[in-house]
């Protein structure tokens, strides 16, 4: 789990707890309040996983090594990035069945920046009321993380999955094949994005990704 500059520790404490409730132990911390007694006491049983959290400087460093990247969202639709449609907490747990995955919380007053949603393979979005849909970050986190805890208990066919590097060679084999076909830049970008977005919904597999490599190879030999 990848908390981005979380401004409360006690949060940091609470979320540690709820990441030892349900059996997960890796947490990152992107430039982080100062940490005490006050997470510490948060943390309770929880405070291994708080004290072994690594800290960093950026989110490029806290989900390198990682096959997908998650966002988090409190928000439904309304902002214009090709990674604004949120699936469930519950999708979620059907989805990730391969790999490791980086599950991203933002900022408590200000959650994950567009530019850094822009970055992951898609948005998580805990079904809320309406009127009042934004939750605690222990809160999300323990939603997630019950959900995910799931897949200890089913029994599912784990393949290898698609590397960070070849999902950069399928995105750039999207963008040459759209700047290709399309004459308008503005239809460029929207086929890229959708395109984009069903990549990360898929969770492609290392063949799968292969394959589709190789198919896109071949309609650029022939445009």
């Amino acid at each position: 789990m990848v908390l981005l500059n979380p401004q409360e520790e006690e949060n940091v404490g609470a979320v540690a707890r709820v990441m030892k409730n349900f059996g997960f132990k890796e947490l990152y911390l992107v430039n982080p309040c100062p940490l005490g007694r006050r997470a510490e006491a948060l943390a309770s049983h929880g405070v291994d996983v708080l004290r072994s959290a690594k800290t960093l400087s950026s989110f490029e460093s806290a989900v390198r090594g990682c096959d997908y990247v998650v966002g988090t969202t409190g928000k439904k639709g309304g902002q214009k990035t090709k990674k604004r449609e949120a699936v469930t907490p519950e999708d979620l747990r059907v989805l990730l069945t391969q790999g490791k995955a980086a599950i991203i919380f933002g900022n408590e007053a200000v959650g994950i920046p567009n530019e850094i949603l822009t970055k992951t393979d898609f948005v998580v979005r805990i079904p809320t009321n309406p009127e009042y849909p934004i939750l605690n970050l222990a809160q999300s986190a323990c939603v997630v993380l019950y959900e995910l805890a799931k897949r200890r208990y089913e029994k599912t066919v784990r393949e290898k999955p698609l590397s960070r590097e070849v999902r950069a060679q399928l995105d750039r084999f999207t963008g040459e094949i759209t700047q290709r076909v399309y004459e308008q830049p503005h239809q460029q970008r929207a086929t890229e994005a959708i395109l984009q977005r069903v990549y990360g919904k898929a969770m492609l597999t290392k063949t799968e990704g292969g394959k589709m490599i190789s198919f896109y190879r071949k309609i650029m030999a022939k445009l």
